[in-house]
C-alpha cells in the first residue's frame, strides 16, 4: 500500500511538473522548458509512467516547433502520439494530431493542416474539450487566412474566442484577439487591425514579455508603417526583435528584419535599411532549410565574414599605405604646389563628372527593375490565381473522407502549379447498381503552367466519361479520354500530341454498411503508369502492369485492358506517377528509383496510412537534401 501511494505522489508530481514546463513554453523560456522536459522524461521512466513519458515526447515537440526546428518537432509528435494511442487517450490524441497539423502548416501544406486539425476537432467536440476545442479553432482559422478564406477564417476565430472567454483562459484570449487583428489586417482593416492588437496586449499586461508580445509589437510595428508612421512602427519593430532575440524566436526575426528594411529604406537610411535586409535574407534561408542545409550556410557565412574582415584589413593597410605616401610626397614636393593644385581641381572635376553619369545610369537601372519586378509581380499573382483555381478542381478532404475510404494522398507539385493530379468519384449505389468509387492518378505531360493546362482537360474529360457518358468499365473510361483529350488539341492548327499517363481504380461495392465483408471487388486500367498491391500477409509488392500507351494521341493505339481481380480487406493498393522514383539526390545526385519506392512501402506496411504517408514525406525530403524537385509528385495509397 505504501508504494501505491508513493508512485501516486510521484505521478502527482510530474503532471504539476507538467503545468511548470508549458508555462515556460507560454513565456518563451524555451533552454530551461527544454532541460525541464528531458527531466520529465527520465522521471517518468524510472517509475514506468507511460503518459509522462509521452507528455514529455510532446512538450519538446512544442519547443522544436516553436523554435523552427520542424523535423526534430515531428520525430517528438509521432512517438507522443504512439503512446497516447496505445493508452487510448482520445483528447490527447487529438492534442497530437493538432501540433502534427502545425508541422503541414509550417511547411506551407495548408489542405493537409486542416485535414489534420478536422479530425482533432471531430474528437474534442465529442468529449466536449473546450480549451483544446478554441485551441483547434484558431489553428483552422490561421490556414484559411493562408488560403485567402477569410470570412470563414472570422468564424472560426470567433468561435475560438467565445470557448477561451467561457474557460477564463488569459492567453488564449490575447492570442485571439491577436489573430483576429490579422484577420483585419489581411482585408485591409488596419484602424480595427490596431484595436484588436492593443486588445491582444491589455491581456498580457501582468505577464513578463513573451511570444504573444513579440507578435503583437510585430503586427502593430507592421500596421504603423503602412500608415506611413515610421517613428512609432520603428519602437514596436525594435522591442518585438528584443524578445524574439532572447527567446530565439527565428520566425518572428525574419518578419522583423523585412520591415526594418522597408522602414529605414522610407527613412533613407539605406546603410541600416541594407542591413537589416541582408539579416532579413539570410535568416529566411535559415528557416526554410533543413538541419544539414543550417549547417552548411552556417560555415558559408562563417567563411564570407572571415574573408569579408580580411578584405577590410588589407583595404585599410592599403588606404594607410597611400595616406603614407601622400604626406611623404607632400614634404618632398612644396615646390610644386600650385601644379599640384591644379591637377587636384581636374581630378575633382573628373570625379565629380563620373559620380553625374553614375548616378543617372543608377536611376535608368532603379526604373528598369521596377518595371521587371512589377511584370514579375503580375506574373506570379496569375499563376497563384492559377493554383487557387486548380486546388479547387482537386477533391476535398470533406470528399475524401464522406467515401469512407481509408486512404492517403501524397501530391507534391514542383512549380507553383501541378501537371500531375488526383481524382476521385463517388457513383453511389441506385437501382439495383452496386457502390463504385473511382481514384486515379494522372500525370499529364510537362509540368508548371503548360502541365496544369492539360491537367484541366484530363479532369475535365474523366468528369465527362463517368457523368455524361456514363462509362463505368475502367478501360472503357481511358478509351474514351483518349477520345476526348485528342478531339480537344486537334481544334489547334498546330500539330499537338500532349497526353497523360494514369492509373485509374474502380472499388466496387465498398460502404460502411458492408465493413464486415471479407473481400472486395476491384478493376483497374493503366496508361503507361502501373499498380502495386500489398496483401496484407505479404512481404511482397504485386505489380499489375499498364498498357504501354498513353492517353492521347497515339500511333497504331489499342483498347485499353481492364484488369478486375478481388482483394481482402487489409490489402493495400498504390497509385503513383513517376515524379517520386525520377527525382535526384542523396549522396550521388542519382534518381531514387521504383526499386527503393518499394523498400520504403515494404518497410512502413504496418503503419497506419498516415504515418506512412509521413515516412514517404520524409524520405523524400531526406533523399532530394539541397538539390532541386525534378518533377510533380503524386501518390495514392488506399487499403481496403
Amino acid at each position: 500500500m505504501a508504494i501505491k501511494s508513493y508512485c501516486q505522489t510521484s505521478i502527482d508530481y510530474l503532471n504539476a511538473y507538467n503545468n511548470q514546463i508549458s508555462d515556460l513554453i507560454d513565456n518563451g523560456n524555451y533552454e530551461l522548458a527544454q532541460k525541464k522536459a528531458d527531466s520529465l522524461f527520465i522521471l517518468s521512466t524510472a517509475i514506468n509512467y507511460t503518459e509522462g513519458i509521452a507528455e514529455s515526447y510532446n512538450l519538446k515537440g512544442v519547443i522544436n516547433r516553436d523554435q523552427s526546428n520542424l523535423k526534430d518537432a515531428l520525430d517528438n509528435y509521432m512517438s507522443a502520439l504512439k503512446l497516447f494511442d496505445g493508452l487510448k487517450m482520445p483528447v490527447k490524441v487529438a492534442g497530437i494530431q493538432n501540433n502534427i497539423g502545425l508541422i503541414y502548416a509550417e511547411i506551407k501544406e495548408y489542405r493537409t493542416a486542416l485535414a489534420y486539425y478536422f479530425k482533432a476537432e471531430k474528437i474534442n467536440l465529442s468529449k466536449k474539450e473546450k480549451s483544446i476545442l478554441a485551441i483547434n479553432y484558431n489553428n483552422i482559422a490561421t490556414c484559411y487566412q493562408k488560403l485567402n478564406q477569410f470570412s470563414s477564417a472570422e468564424t472560426y476565430l470567433k468561435k475560438s474566442l467565445l470557448l477561451r472567454q467561457e474557460v477564463f483562459d488569459t492567453i488564449g484570449m490575447a492570442m485571439a484577439y491577436h489573430n483576429i487583428g490579422i484577420n483585419h489586417q489581411l482585408t485591409d482593416d488596419k484602424d480595427s487591425a490596431m484595436i484588436f492588437f492593443n486588445k491582444s496586449l491589455s491581456y498580457l499586461a501582468n505577464m513578463n514579455e513573451n511570444i504573444g508580445h513579440a507578435y503583437n509589437y510585430l503586427e502593430m510595428g507592421n500596421t504603423l508603417l503602412q500608415y506611413g508612421k515610421l517613428k512609432e512602427a520603428e519602437g514596436y519593430l525594435l522591442s518585438s526583435l528584443r524578445i524574439a532575440q532572447n527567446s530565439e524566436l527565428e520566425g518572428v526575426k525574419v518578419e522583423v528584419y523585412k520591415y526594418l528594411s522597408n522602414l529605414y529604406e522610407q527613412k533613407q537610411d539605406f546603410k541600416k535599411a541594407f542591413q537589416y535586409q541582408n539579416f532579413y535574407l539570410s535568416s529566411k534561408e535559415n528557416i526554410e532549410s533543413d538541419e544539414s542545409k543550417n549547417e552548411i550556410l552556417k560555415k558559408e557565412l562563417e567563411y564570407d565574414f572571415s574573408k569579408r574582415q580580411e578584405l577590410q584589413k588589407k583595404d585599410a593597410e592599403n588606404k594607410q599605405a597611400i595616406s603614407d605616401a601622400k604626406i611623404e610626397s607632400q614634404k618632398k614636393l612644396t615646390t610644386g604646389a600650385a601644379i599640384a593644385l591644379i591637377i587636384l581641381s581636374g581630378l575633382i572635376l573628373i570625379v565629380f563628372r563620373s559620380y553625374n553619369q553614375k548616378r543617372k545610369a543608377n536611376t535608368i537601372i532603379s526604373k528598369q527593375k521596377e518595371i521587371v519586378e512589377h511584370k514579375n509581380k503580375e506574373i506570379l499573382d496569375s499563376i497563384n490565381y492559377a493554383k487557387y483555381i486548380q486546388n479547387a478542381l482537386l477533391p476535398s478532404e470533406k470528399a475524401i473522407s464522406e467515401l469512407h475510404i481509408d486512404c492517403f494522398i501524397l501530391f507534391k507539385p514542383k512549380d507553383i502549379v501541378s501537371g500531375d493530379f488526383y481524382w476521385i468519384h463517388n457513383n453511389p449505389a441506385s437501382n439495383g447498381n452496386l457502390n463504385e468509387v473511382y481514384i486515379a492518378a494522372v500525370d499529364c505531360t510537362g509540368h508548371g503552367v503548360p502541365g496544369a493546362l492539360v491537367s484541366v482537360v484530363g479532369n475535365n474529360g474523366l468528369n465527362r466519361c463517368v457523368k455524361e457518358y456514363g462509362i463505368h468499365d475502367t478501360g472503357n473510361i481511358l478509351d474514351k479520354l483518349s477520345e476526348l483529350v485528342e478531339e480537344t488539341f486537334e481544334k489547334s492548327e498546330n500539330e499537338l500530341k500532349d497526353g497523360m499517363d494514369i492509373s485509374l481504380l474502380k472499388i466496387i461495392d465498398i460502404s460502411v454498411s458492408e465493413a464486415n465483408q471479407s473481400i472486395v471487388n476491384v478493376q483497374w486500367s493503366g496508361a503507361n503508369n502501373p499498380l502495386w498491391i500489398i496483401r496484407n500477409d505479404s512481404t511482397l509488392i504485386e505489380e499489375i502492369k499498364a498498357d504501354k500507351q498513353p492517353v492521347g494521341k497515339f500511333d497504331n493505339r489499342k483498347q485499353f485492358a481492364s484488369h478486375n481481380f478481388v482483394l481482402e480487406k487489409g490489402d493495400r493498393l498504390y497509385l503513383f506517377t513517376d515524379g517520386y522514383a525520377d527525382q535526384f539526390g542523396g549522396p550521388k545526385g542519382k534518381k531514387f528509383m521504383y526499386r527503393h519506392l518499394e523498400e520504403v512501402l515494404l518497410s512502413t506496411k504496418n503503419l497506419p496510412l498516415n504515418e506512412q504517408k509521413l515516412a514517404l514525406e520524409l524520405s523524400f525530403s531526406n533523399w532530394i537534401g539541397s538539390l532541386e524537385q525534378a518533377d510533380d509528385v503524386c501518390i495514392v495509397g488506399i487499403q481496403l
